[in-house]
């Protein structure tokens, strides 16, 4: 069992590496060279979430395929209870993806502008809520809770299977720990591209992963409701 655990860790891991390296801003640039600036706009944010599907199916598919060994079981109302955490947590996501835009996660808007004639917006730097019509990121609900509720939320649902076996476990642990260094990185891009204004947001007492309700309840003021791209 512990070569099967460490086998999907591994998997984890490089499905991890492979996905930050595809999200980083040097791989986008690359694109942007190679294909040209609009078409990098256009299609790599809707590629990208394909290649994320694609290679987390596989990942799921070469999971299944190891030998596993049933930990626990629960049943009754406690497990009704963590599924209803689970599905909180799909309600948190959604809440939170709303904010950066549905349309602007998964590339749609994009790809949509391409298809016409007019200038093709960048897809969203990293998981942030979304510049509103005066360019102005208003940061309330999951964003003004936690910096990155989008790589929390999918952790409830990891780990509140009322079924766990050991291959459940291994890839829990190296998909946790990728999504906290994950979040390091992500704010690494968005410090690049908002600067000292998203440093305002880092000192302002959001917390980094865990959600922590704010005390003024939805929307923090000064430079944590708004931040402006800086210049690049």
């Amino acid at each position: 069992m512990w070569r099967s655990m460490l086998k999907v860790a591994a998997a984890t891991a490089a499905y991890g590496l492979v996905h930050s390296a595809l999200a980083s801003r040097s791989a986008k640039r690359a694109a942007a060279r190679t294909f040209g600036e609009r078409d990098r706009n256009g299609l790599y944010r809707v590629s990208y979430i394909a290649q994320s599907f694609v290679t987390f199916g596989l990942l799921a598919a070469y999971i299944r395929r190891q030998p596993s060994r049933e930990l626990y079981r629960i049943e009754g109302p406690a497990a009704l209870l963590m599924h209803a955490v689970q599905a909180g947590a799909v309600v948190y996501a959604t809440s939170a993806a709303g904010q950066v835009g549905i349309r602007r996660i998964l590339g749609l808007e994009s790809l949509v502008a391409w298809l016409g004639d007019g200038p093709v917006p960048p897809e969203p730097e990293a998981q942030g809520p979304a510049l509103d019509a005066e360019g102005r990121r208003h940061l309330i609900g999951p964003f003004a809770w936690s910096r990155h509720p989008l790589n929390f939320a999918p952790l409830p649902i990891f780990w509140l299977w009322p079924r766990m076996t050991t291959s459940l476990l291994a890839f829990n642990i190296a998909a946790t720990v990728y999504l906290v260094v994950g979040s390091l990185h992500e704010e690494a891009r968005l410090r690049e591209v908002f600067g000292a204004e998203y440093d305002a947001y880092l000192n302002s007492g959001v917390s980094f992963y865990v959600p922590v309700p704010t005390r003024s309840g939805f929307e923090p003021t000064g430079a944590v409701a708004s931040l402006h791209a800086a210049p690049r």
